[in-house]
């Protein structure tokens, strides 16, 4: 890898764990390299950043303390390890130049990166410079040679020059715009462009860009699959397999992050053709609304609300065996048919067909203790209780039951708990009202007791912050969303974070991977408190529109 590659492949690592698309530059990207990462602004980025929750939190003098306050040197230890001390001096000043738009393509066939940059022209020279300085420090070294293309100097890099192994990049300035790619035939058409076309800088916050064409990767897979499967008839054919599962109707996946003053805004889009068909089957694209019920307390740490679609998920299963593993449909067959025997109901027409599509989710956090419960819409209750009571009472299911569940009676209701050694992870399932219930025992017990609910309820709910920021932030089409306070969910997340065992692994793994950075010291972990006060509230929500499925996440500051 060129040490121009290296530089610029480290700013967008560096900028990736953040993540409009300014298609004047990204246009010059060939056709065989749409997989591609882009941070509009270097510059405003880091600084807007630095506003962030995030940001603040990672400056802040506990946390720092908790990380070891690992310095500048530290840092750069670990990004460029490996290199000399004179290769990192260079290679971290040449970071420094990069301060505008950055954009890191990649050819999925041949593996090859494609990199356009703005930079001054000065800056550019001055890169020119440390790379004839790098050629004679560097343990592997290159060669440099120059050439020109309609009056534009382009600067070819050759690696082990004469060997098999030789490889060559070739990299260009024109106007405020540099370029660097592993064939010159690319180069020299951005030369061409360029020279024609004014680049306009990209406008608006910053951002962080991500383009990967999903279609690409599966046709590549399928490819591969079938050059294998001439060799043996009997391999499986991937392509039937994802063309049942909706798949193959999947084009692209890309992702914006904009950091804004107050906020982050996350959207991400998955362009498929067809939301009908195989695994999309299980998605209702209905519009969710809140719900009514009395039962939910108003100050709820995080809630969730969406559509899925068991049953029809349920009757496409057999036509994905049956277009893709043939052979297998018989077996599966068989061994429902045996299920439902032994239970006495028939999972489709007793269970799936009385879930309704709409559920929601909600928890209540009182110090480091949490309570989280789902709620499943039922179409008829009464009927799905009726079938569940009868399989969990079949005499051949019997003694996994008994092993598996304690059966409790409750104001009237049944609650199933599942057998666990710890008493904090206990989960329960029961019917109340129209919905299937899941979650802890108390909470379910909870919900029991205020089933019929009351206006006073309802009041305290709609009155809940979350709540009234979801019908703020939430489109009327969204077919899922839902809303985080992680201030009063921060001390949940400290306490697992420093559970001897999650700590003990992550100490075990961090020596393993030889890292320049000591482990953070679990004793100065700030106070969850202190934490919490650096975050606020996230709100996301997920829609089909004409192109698949979008969803954003705001993450207020």
């Amino acid at each position: 890898m060129s040490p121009k590659l290296k530089i610029l492949s480290l700013s967008l690592l560096l900028s990736i764990p953040l993540a409009s698309t300014a298609l004047e530059r990204a246009s010059l990207l060939p056709p065989e390299a749409q997989t591609y990462v882009r941070v509009s602004n270097t510059t405003n980025f880091w600084s807007k950043l630095k506003q962030s929750s995030i940001g603040k939190l990672w400056a802040d003098p506990q946390f720092q303390d908790f990380l070891g306050n690992p310095d500048a040197e530290t840092w750069q230890d670990l990004f460029l390890e490996g290199e000399s001390n004179a290769e990192s001096e260079m290679l971290a000043e040449q970071l420094k130049m990069l301060k505008g738009e950055i954009i890191l393509a990649f050819d999925l066939e041949m593996e090859n990166p494609y990199i356009i940059a703005a930079m001054s022209k000065d800056d550019f020279l001055r890169s020119l410079d440390m790379d004839d300085k790098l050629t004679e420090v560097t343990p592997e070294p290159f060669e440099i040679i120059k050439s020109t293309f309609q009056d534009v100097e382009i600067t070819q890099h050759v690696e082990n020059g004469g060997t098999p192994n030789e490889e060559s990049s070739w990299q260009t300035h024109v106007g405020a715009t540099f370029v660097l790619g592993y064939t010159k035939e690319w180069v020299e058409k951005c030369i061409v462009q360029l020279k024609k076309d004014a680049i306009k800088e990209p406008e608006g916050h910053p951002a962080f860009n991500l383009h990967f064409p999903i279609s690409g990767l599966i046709k590549k897979f399928i490819a591969e699959d079938k050059k294998e499967a001439s060799n043996n008839p009997a391999q499986m054919d991937f392509e039937l397999l994802f063309d049942a599962l909706g798949l193959m109707g999947i084009e692209d996946y890309s992702l914006k992050i904009e950091l804004k003053d107050a906020e982050m805004v996350a959207d991400s889009n998955l362009r498929v053709s067809d939301l009908n068909k195989g695994i999309f089957t299980l998605l209702d694209l209905q519009p969710s609304e809140l719900p009514t019920v009395g039962f939910i307390p108003g100050n709820i740490a995080s809630i969730e609300l969406g559509r899925f679609n068991l049953l029809r998920f349920w009757q496409e299963v057999p036509h994905v065996l049956a277009t893709a593993m043939p052979a297998v449909k018989p077996q599966f067959d068989m061994i429902v048919a045996m299920l439902q025997q032994q239970a006495g109901i028939n999972f489709e027409q007793d269970l799936l067909a009385n879930i309704g599509t709409e559920y929601f989710s909600f928890t209540v956090a009182e110090g480091d203790k949490q309570t989280s419960i789902v709620a499943a819409e039922l179409k008829d209750s009464m009927a799905f209780k009726a079938g569940l009571e009868t399989a969990l009472a079949a005499p051949a299911l019997q003694p996994q039951v008994a092993a598996g569940l304690e059966i409790e009676e409750f104001l009237g209701h049944t609650i199933y708990t599942v057998n666990d050694s710890d008493p904090e992870s206990d989960i329960a399932f029961g019917v109340a009202g129209d919905y299937l219930l899941y979650g802890q025992p108390d909470g379910i017990r909870q919900v029991i007791r205020s089933e019929s609910g009351d206006a006073t309820a309802t009041e305290s709910f709609e009155r809940s912050p979350l709540v009234k920021g979801l019908r703020q932030h939430v489109p009327p089409r969204a077919f899922g969303f839902g809303a985080v306070d992680w201030k009063k969910n921060m001390a949940i997340i400290v306490r697992e974070l420093g559970k001897p065992e999650y700590f003990n692994l992550m100490q075990k793994n961090w020596a393993k991977s030889g890292s320049p950075l000591p482990p953070p010291d679990l004793n100065k972990l700030p106070p969850a408190d202190h934490i919490a006060s650096f975050f606020n509230v996230s709100y996301q929500y997920v829609e089909a529109d004409g192109d698949g499925l979008h969803q954003r996440i705001i993450l207020k500051y």
